[in-house]
């Protein structure tokens, strides 16, 4: 009896698929991505006029570049209401690759019916069937999908600069680790201790509470200064903003917990202090959170 051929996905595929889809969770990325995808469809499209497009519809009284436009303005909407409307209201900013080339697949199907909309308006309202939708797929999948991969690949390459540059930073200030300068509002430095130390930073009026450790005690120091000039100085050093009040060191982060206002972190050597993560700063906060 003749065997069943099965295939066997390496691991490192298996790896791949299943890790973190780390772009698109915020929205500067989604309206670079939508925003590339708009540009590059339109030129392309009205420059090359794949499939002899500008024969299509010469029943109509407007020019083939107005036609293109309503075709492209409408497909940005359709993605800026995928990107920023579906994804949230069905729970999808964090996604594994394998989820999100599925997603991709669905989104492309959405758009493919908006195309389709557009295209039975401008024809005459021809039968709706089957094979004109799967028609309309098919170009709308032929002309989207260079500039989907394009935007994708854009976003990549700039978070792997984000990441060069913030590694650098590291290397760049490592030798200071050991004794983080803490400067007040006027610049001048009132307060040094190693970063590894350091909890997190709340907002007080023109104060800033420092809140770190000392031989396994927390402390806290207050230094007048904003929290935007602390954010600037230990960005790098793993320090998030979650709050208009409030940056943490990630790595003192022991848990943090979903609300229905949003996330609430805790840290083990303060357990009955919890600090919020606000609306405005969960994407930010997710995102680093998540990112493999």
């Amino acid at each position: 009896m003749q065997g069943i051929t099965t295939f066997k996905v390496s691991p490192i595929i298996k790896m791949a698929l299943a890790s973190r889809f780390s772009l698109l969770n915020t929205t500067r990325d989604k309206n670079i991505f939508i925003l590339i995808i708009f540009v590059f469809s339109l030129s392309f499209t009205y420059i090359f006029i794949p499939f002899n497009i500008n024969k299509w519809y010469s029943v109509t009284n407007l020019s083939f570049f107005e036609i293109i436009s309503v075709f492209s303005v409408l497909g940005a909407a359709t993605l800026a209401l995928t990107q920023f409307g579906l994804r949230k209201w069905f729970h999808l900013e964090m996604l594994t690759c394998v989820q999100y080339v599925l997603w991709g697949i669905g989104e492309m199907m959405i758009l493919s019916a908006v195309v389709l909309a557009v295209d039975w308006q401008f024809n005459n309202h021809p039968d709706l069937t089957i094979g004109y939708y799967l028609d309309t797929f098919k170009y709308t999948l032929l002309i989207a999908i260079i500039p989907y991969i394009i935007s994708l690949l854009v976003l990549f390459a700039s978070h792997k600069h984000q990441l060069a540059c913030v590694l650098s930073k590291m290397n760049e200030s490592k030798i200071h680790l050991d004794n983080l300068p803490i400067e007040d509002e006027n610049g001048k430095v009132v307060f040094t201790l190693c970063a590894d130390h350091l909890l997190f930073f709340k907002s007080e009026d023109n104060y800033v509470e420092i809140y770190y450790l000392l031989g396994g005690v927390v402390k806290k120091e207050l230094v007048r200064t904003t929290l935007k000039k602390i954010e600037e100085k230990c960005g790098h050093l793993g320090f998030v903003r979650v709050h208009r009040s409030y940056a943490v060191n990630i790595k003192h982060v022991s848990s943090s917990r979903k609300t229905a206002k949003g996330y609430l972190l805790q840290f083990n050597v303060v357990p009955d202090f919890q600090v919020p993560v606000s609306a405005s700063y969960q994407n930010q906060f997710k995102s680093f959170l998540f990112t493999p």
